[in-house]
């Protein structure tokens, strides 16, 4: 099959993201498995891996404008957890189901027969790369079209945006305010019998900023304390 009669395939795909491909070969790429070079005869072929890489910020850029404005009264930190979950492998594959990009996907006969078409990883990549695909298409203006054609398969944020992952979202605040020896965990006490034991644990971070957490065990109590830290840290200033 030549590039030209698999594009004429993706007709329909084209009209489920609202954008006609002026270089269709663009739109190839996007859905072409890095595993779909390892067929012998397709060495040649250009894969999803460098579009993937420009997709990765233009829906960086697109959900954080998409979160400053939904959320106004959010600072920094909230909104970067908001941002992760939007942008998780998890969502990205969600997304990507709820317009059937998985029948479009390139990918070797081995992968697609061991469900490659419904696996979170092609799925998330093929959707990342159709976002840096549809940008050097059509620029900026296309690819909010896309991501606004898109709204209702994304991910909802929850209500709390540290209930997924408290200790992993406190790690990344850390990170990226580079905060040296942060986060560390300090068993407090143990209280109870031994059969049902209550920890009591302490999540800091630099500058004296500490909370504490309680649970059925010291992963649990860790958890509860970072999640105390996180609303500390991200509490509104009062006036």
């Amino acid at each position: 099959m030549n590039t030209q009669e698999r594009a004429d395939e993706l007709l329909p795909l084209e009209t489920l993201l609202g954008h006609t491909f002026a270089d269709r070969q663009l739109l190839v790429t996007a859905l072409t498995s890095p595993s779909f070079r390892a067929v012998p005869g397709n060495e040649s072929v250009a894969d999803n891996q460098r579009l993937e890489f420009l997709g990765d910020a233009v829906f960086g850029l697109l959900s954080a404008e998409h979160l400053f404005t939904r959320y106004p009264e959010e600072n920094e930190g909230s909104m970067t957890v908001r941002r992760s979950l939007m942008a998780s492998g998890k969502a990205l594959a969600s997304m990507a189901r709820g317009i059937g990009l998985g029948k479009y996907l390139r990918m070797r006969k081995q992968d697609e027969a061991q469900g490659g078409r419904d696996n979170d990883r092609f799925l998330a990549e093929a959707m990342e790369a159709l976002f840096g695909a549809v940008w050097r298409d059509g620029g900026l203006a296309a690819a909010q079209s896309f991501f606004d054609r898109l709204a209702e398969f994304v991910q909802q944020e929850p209500p709390d945006p540290w209930s997924g992952n408290p200790k992993g979202s406190l790690q990344e605040l850390a990170q990226k305010h580079a905060w040296p020896d942060s986060p560390s965990y300090t068993l407090i006490e143990c209280q109870g019998p031994d059969h049902a034991p209550e920890y009591t644990v302490r999540a800091s971070v630099h500058e004296g900023h500490s909370a504490e957490g309680i649970g059925k065990t010291k992963r649990e109590a860790e958890v509860a304390a970072a999640s105390a830290l996180l609303r500390l840290l991200h509490k509104p200033p009062e006036d």
